[in-house]
Order: C-alpha cells, then structure tokens, then sequence
C-alpha cells in the first residue's frame, strides 16, 4: 500500500515534463545555433591598427 507521503507519478505527468524538457532544449539549441552563426568578435590580436615608431637606427641625419 503507498505511503502517503510518497508521490503517485502518473504517465500523463511523466510525458508532459518530457515534452516541457525537449522544447527547453530546442530553444537552447535554436540560440546556440544562433550564437555560432555570428561572425567571430575582432579583438585586434595579430592585425595593425597602428604605425609603428620609426626606430633610431633608419633616420639619416
């Protein structure tokens, strides 16, 4: 006999929490997609954004 401080889980209950899972998922896929579809962020490592300094040693005087 089931105790009463022990949940009955029905398979209606059981199938919806399913069917709320998979759409949490898809949403979360659907924005990963998203996020990997967007071009890479320029961080300026390895391109010129400047002119260097003349050094010392190529000025003719």
């Amino acid at each position: 006999m089931p105790d009463d401080r022990t949940p009955i889980r029905r398979v209606h209950n059981e199938a919806s929490a399913i069917a709320q899972q998979n759409a949490h998922m898809r949403e979360q896929i659907a924005k990963a997609l998203e996020l990997l579809k967007a071009a890479v962020p320029d961080t300026f490592l390895g391109r010129r954004t400047y002119e260097p300094f003349p050094s010392e040693g190529d000025e003719e005087c």
